[in-house]
């Protein structure tokens, strides 16, 4: 038996390693769109969360999102299986990368929540770029199809 064990816990080991090499291929495949693709991408997403017909440029974004994984799984040196990543990209991931706020908004932001961490007030400038920070990230959220308030309906498959 403890040899049946140590074969389970090698295969664990290896399934663990492969999902793990197909997430990061898959964030690694975001790199290669444009801004208004990841937004269509993650709008793309959404429609299929809401079970609606995706549009022209979601499609469009799904297609050369598919060519970036062809080309990530080439450079890793994986065999590109349409199946084998299909749930690898948590959408979650494209958020960031789709944000509309620039690099200065963006630290701006960030001296908000550290001032806030550190009990003192943030500037004005870092709580608009806050602010603004915020009301991109919500957008996007909606976007992608997930509630952004209580009143929000759930979608079953994100329940806990």
């Amino acid at each position: 038996m403890p040899n049946l064990r140590r074969r389970i816990e090698a295969l664990e080991k290896a399934r663990t390693a492969a999902c793990n090499d197909r997430q990061l291929i898959a964030k690694k495949a975001l790199t290669w769109l444009w801004l208004p693709e990841r937004e269509q991408l993650i709008s793309a997403h959404g429609a299929e969360r809401e079970g609606r017909e995706l549009s022209e440029a979601e499609s469009a974004a799904k297609m050369a999102y598919t060519e970036a994984l062809i080309r990530e799984c080439r450079f890793a040196g994986y065999p590109f299986s349409k199946g084998e990543f299909e749930g690898a990209l948590d959408i979650r991931e494209a958020i960031p990368g789709a944000l509309r706020v620039s690099d200065e908004e963006l630290q701006s932001a960030i001296g908000a929540l550290i001032a806030a961490q550190e009990g003192r007030t943030a500037a004005q400038e870092e709580s608009a770029a806050l602010q603004k920070c915020n009301a991109e990230w919500f957008r996007l959220g909606r976007l992608a199809g997930f509630p952004t308030s209580a009143g929000d309906d759930v979608p079953e498959d994100s329940a806990p």
